[in-house]
């Protein structure tokens, strides 16, 4: 599994240059940012793919922003699928498990417990449209699911999410699971909630995957830095 923040996985600027996690994704028409249209073209390797990656100097003040690579191979999970087939295709669109080479993050937001994470991924021809396909296909279904994680048995509710147009085409939605929380993390509810941020970018044959996790409120992975992620897949594939 990749930069997915969801219990069965592992894990708002204010403009360019960093700053707290948090401010409301400007909702939008469709063209609020404007699309790339690129025919896509050979893999990007994972050295490129590398390259365009986020880091501290997009980040400012981060403590730590991870850079795995990951190939087909690696892309195997030990935990049982998801309850509901249709979600089960939408994480596994998601988080690129067909990509030709893929590149995960966590990032750890300066003043905050909780990670963000962004994965980008190449895919050979078609590859890149049909994942988006198949994920944005897979949304209009799933709803509730049930599955196995690191911190066990869960139960998640997935709901569609409003964005500005980012790259070819983009798709965001949110994913809630009660949990109960470890003593020293007690929000002073019995069942705290899981509160996770997706979206997921196409620019040509390479995605972009942001995820951004709260506890008991509603965080936004920072539009800026999705809106710069999404310039620099456009540059690599036009080079």
């Amino acid at each position: 599994m990749g930069a997915a923040l969801t219990v069965w996985g592992i894990t708002a600027c204010a403009g360019p240059g960093g700053g707290r996690p948090g401010s409301p994704a400007t909702s939008g028409s469709p063209g609020a940012v404007s699309a790339t249209s690129i025919a896509p073209g050979p893999p990007l390797s994972a050295q490129a793919l590398k390259s365009i990656a986020l880091t501290g100097d997009d980040v400012a003040g981060t403590p730590h922003i991870s850079l795995d690579e990951r190939s087909p191979d690696d892309s195997d999970s030990t935990f049982p699928p998801a309850s509901n087939a249709t979600c089960q295709t939408l994480l596994d669109a998601v988080d690129a498990t067909d990509a030709s080479v893929a590149v995960d993050q966590n990032i750890n937001w300066l003043d905050s417990i909780w990670p963000g994470g962004a994965t980008l991924a190449s895919y050979p021809g078609t590859g890149a449209e049909n994942a988006f396909d198949r994920a944005r296909t897979s949304l209009t279904t799933c709803h509730d699911f049930t599955g196995v994680g690191f911190t066990g048995k869960y139960t998640a509710h997935v709901e569609p999410e409003k964005i500005p147009r980012l790259g070819d085409e983009s798709i965001a939605f949110r994913i809630t699971v009660p949990v109960k929380q470890a003593p020293d993390l007690r929000s002073g509810r019995r069942v705290s909630v899981r509160n996770e941020e997706h979206i997921l970018v196409r620019v040509g044959g390479v995605t972009g995957y942001f995820t951004m996790l709260a506890m008991d409120r509603s965080d936004h992975f920072p539009l800026a830095l999705v809106e710069r992620e999404v310039a620099r897949m456009a540059k690599a594939q036009r080079a």
